[in-house]
């Protein structure tokens, strides 16, 4: 999975892409994938101007060419456009311009101050850089403004985070949740981050109520990720039962299985594996885990086809070095 921007919250558009599994140790979290629900609980005011409802409709149809022409015009018109500033900064954002995204979001907030979006934005773009105090000062200040903006406090909890500064992160955090309870991106990237911050017990109660809220399969799978590093085996299990009856496939079903192994659940775990090489012949790790699994109920001949079939399909992966060793040991029948 790949990694992707940190938590936009962008008022017609976020950034694509799946989130990435996250390290246990690591102290910030993995950006997200979609706007917290918060940007949609708001009513959306009409366009400033024609040009500028132009460019969002250009926006949401992800004509990127289209919508930086039509915020253009809009400026040319009206250099105080606040709304055609902040959404040509999205623009330009999409179109990999970061430092051109920047200096939009600070004009759209040098002329409204109280643009929410802008500001989440704009600090945004600083965690992403690890910019911790320039993040903390414009969120700050868009949290003096704007009380009621869930993605102001969330990135601001993101910065304090960076900053090392658990007891403020912690504070924004909570009043992020508190305006958006059912948060299921804030719920899960808060999850992760109280694990980063060896609070086990904290972290998988958010995690559970990340799962619940959450219908994504790519969240629920993070989630259940996230589970499985905590140990949390039966709610490891049901984040996947849920993200498997949204999409079906080999990655989902090899981790369940990892899941159920750690919950001593053989038949189970079995019937997932062989599920996931069937499903995805060429998913590589499936392979790898059958043939571990096949190690452990001392079926050498079927490891030793498994551990083949992922070197096959990668032949210098992470688990590359395991699994010749594996194969080693099973063709002297289990002995090292």
């Amino acid at each position: 999975m790949k990694r992707v921007c940190a938590i936009y919250i962008l008022s017609l558009v976020a950034c694509g892409g799946e989130p990435e599994k996250p390290a246990a140790t690591q102290t910030t979290p993995p950006p997200v994938t979609s706007a917290p629900a918060a940007s949609s609980a708001q009513a959306v005011e009409p366009p400033s101007s024609a040009d500028t409802g132009k460019g969002m409709q250009a926006l949401q149809a992800n004509d990127l060419p289209g919508a930086k022409a039509a915020f253009d015009a809009a400026i040319a018109k009206n250099a105080k456009d606040a709304d055609a500033h902040h959404y040509l900064g999205v623009t330009l954002e999409k179109m990999g311009d970061k430092a051109g995204a920047e200096k939009e979001y600070k004009q759209a907030l040098a002329i409204k101050p109280d643009l929410a979006e802008a500001a989440a934005n704009l600090g945004a773009i600083y965690v992403d850089g690890q910019k911790w105090d320039d993040a903390v000062t414009v969120l700050q200040a868009a949290a003096k403004r704007r009380a009621d903006s869930s993605p102001v406090f969330f990135n601001l909890g993101l910065a304090l985070a960076g900053k090392g500064d658990q007891a403020g992160a912690t504070k924004a955090f909570d009043q992020a949740l508190k305006l958006t309870p059912s948060d299921a991106m804030l719920l899960y990237t808060y999850g992760h981050i109280l694990a980063g911050w060896k609070q086990g017990e904290a972290a998988v109660q958010k995690l559970k109520a990340a799962s619940a809220a959450a219908s994504d399969p790519e969240l629920l799978g993070s989630i259940g990720q996230e589970l499985l590093l905590l140990r949390a085996v039966p709610e490891c299990i049901a984040a996947f039962d849920k993200a498997i009856s949204a999409k079906d496939g080999a990655q989902f079903r090899t981790e369940r299985a990892l899941c159920k192994l750690a919950a001593k659940d053989e038949p189970g775990a079995t019937k997932d594996l062989e599920a996931a090489v069937a499903a995805d012949p060429k998913y590589a790790l499936a392979h790898y885990w059958l043939g571990t699994h096949r190690m452990g109920q001392k079926k050498f001949p079927e490891a030793i086809k498994e551990f083949e079939a992922y070197l096959k399909l990668e032949p210098n992966g992470p688990k590359s070095k395991g699994a010749h060793e594996a194969i080693a040991i099973a063709k002297k029948g289990g002995k090292k």
